[in-house]
């Protein structure tokens, strides 16, 4: 398969996992969980999906295993909306990124606040 199919793909499920998330899913913890991004594997089998937490209001252990015990209703829901040969299999991974940003930020602020205060 080529690079962009698993691209477009992987656009798809990203856009439509996210919705059934926010929409049709029962649990109400799941509409705190965003989806970041979704890689796609080349032969289509297999999408990470990446994704956080409003984590005041949702630890992340507990969005893991609502993710991990909804899975097969989000996999059936997603089967009904986009048309592929085979519904990859999905993988929830935790996106540390948010997290990782959010720290830079803190220390600019530290810096920025520590540079006023020495001048």
């Amino acid at each position: 398969m080529s690079v962009e199919r698993a691209r477009r793909v992987a656009s798809l499920v990203k856009q439509n996992v996210a919705s059934i998330l926010l929409e049709d899913s029962t649990r109400p913890e799941m509409r705190w969980i965003t989806i970041t991004d979704c890689v796609v594997t080349r032969d289509l089998k297999r999408a990470d999906l990446y994704f956080t937490t409003i984590e005041q209001n949702l630890p992340l252990e507990k969005a893991r295993q609502a993710l991990e015990e909804e899975k097969g209703t989000i996999k059936r829901q997603l089967a009904s909306r986009i048309v592929i040969k085979y519904m990859p299999d999905l993988r929830f991974i935790w996106d540390e990124t948010v997290m990782i940003e959010k720290k830079i930020r803190e220390i600019q602020d530290e810096r920025s606040r520590s540079t006023e205060r020495d001048t």
